[in-house]
């Protein structure tokens, strides 16, 4: 973060403060505790698309291990590939969980399902197949180097959002801001026409959540909520 945008993450504080009230009553991101395929896949579809398919996309994925008398939520890469060889290839993939949304608008651009699949390969080759292994990975390596190069040389994937939402679903602090979180800090942050980058609004959130003072991940999750049209408190505090 750089000094000349301290005032803008002061005034970004007091808005999100102003909106958001005490973290205590936020509701939380859930991300997947132990499985690192679930976190692959999520990560993937989540760019460009409506939540509730991303959701829809892991429920099928849920619905088909459970039908194989296996459990999504332990699955690592292997898992995961294996899925692919049952199924052919990436366009039975995308049947079997009922998406076939390319990674990007462009011609010929590749399914979102045959990222989701190189991506696996990518942690594979590292020898990264479970989420205790990323992590194990980030004890001796806190930048995860060799990950983020992997991860940002997929189809699609170089802005380095998709990486950042990997690690929030895997547990560790980062964020994730996608196209509506950028705006809402732009707009914010007082920053309306400089067209900040993923990273840099990244940056600015994390400065931000030092000064709320709440945990990054949990305040681009609450930001991304708000600006989604989803409720951002728990129930039990509506009541």
């Amino acid at each position: 973060m750089t000094n000349e945008l301290a005032p803008e993450a002061t005034k970004l504080t007091d808005v999100c403060r102003t909106i958001f009230g005490d973290e205590a009553n936020w509701i939380k991101a859930d991300g997947y505790p132990h499985s690192l395929a679930l976190a692959i896949i999520d990560s993937i579809f989540s760019t460009g698309s409506h939540y509730q398919s991303v959701i829809n996309v892991v429920n099928e994925y849920r619905a088909y291990r459970r039908s194989q008398g296996a459990d999504a939520d332990q699955d690592g890469t292997g898992e995961l590939l294996r899925t692919f060889e049952e199924v052919g290839d990436s366009k039975g993939w995308a049947v079997l969980v009922n998406n076939h949304k390319p990674a990007h608008t462009g011609a010929k651009a590749l399914l979102k399902a045959e990222v989701v699949r190189q991506a696996a390969e990518a942690l594979k080759a590292l020898e990264i197949t479970t989420r205790a292994e990323l992590h194990a990975e980030h004890f001796a390596d806190e930048r995860l180097s060799r990950v983020k190069e992997a991860w940002l040389h997929l189809p699609s994937q170089s802005s380095g959002v998709t990486f950042n939402y990997l690690l929030i679903l895997a547990g560790f602090q980062s964020v994730k801001p996608d196209r509506m979180v950028i705006r809402f800090v732009e707009e914010h942050a007082g920053l309306e026409g400089k067209r900040l980058t993923s990273m840099q609004t990244a940056e600015l959130i994390k400065k931000v959540a030092e000064l709320y003072p709440t945990q990054p991940r949990r305040l681009d999750h609450v930001i991304w909520r708000h600006v989604s049209g989803r409720e951002i408190f728990r129930a039990e505090e509506l009541s």
